[in-house]
């Protein structure tokens, strides 16, 4: 009886390790997603540019972070669509939001770019003086 049982069971064992080995090759080699925010000071607010690459072609990005430094809200920074490299730039200048270069110091800003059909997430970090006003 162990016998038979040992030839029935292995070839499914054999075949399912097989077929993830394979699921899980596929993956590997692949780029994760990811994203680069950059920030300066200027007369104008807080000038921003927060580039993409590594994400599916013409996919739609949600784009996003933290609460600037002596702000109560995070901040939304809308849709952004990749090109066919699955690669998207983002430039917006926003208000200012201290006058505090401590605070600017000391804080923050997480960035975050979400893909909106598969949930994809990646993130940036940059200190908060690009908020500091001038």
């Amino acid at each position: 009886m162990k016998h038979l049982v040992r030839r029935l069971l292995f070839p499914l064992l054999a075949t399912t390790l097989i077929t993830g080995a394979s699921v899980a090759g596929a993956n590997e080699g692949q780029p994760k997603p990811e994203i680069k925010a950059e920030g300066e000071r200027s007369p104008q607010g807080a000038r921003l540019l927060v580039k993409g690459k590594n994400w599916p072609a013409k996919a739609r990005i949600k784009v996003s972070a933290t609460r600037a430094p002596a702000s109560n809200q995070p901040q939304d920074f809308g849709m952004v669509d990749t090109d066919d490299k699955g690669e998207f730039t983002l430039r917006k200048v926003v208000q200012c939001t201290t006058p505090s270069m401590d605070d600017g110091s000391r804080e923050f800003v997480t960035f975050t770019a979400a893909d909106s059909a598969t949930g994809t997430k990646a993130t940036s970090r940059i200190g908060g003086s690009p908020w500091v006003c001038q």
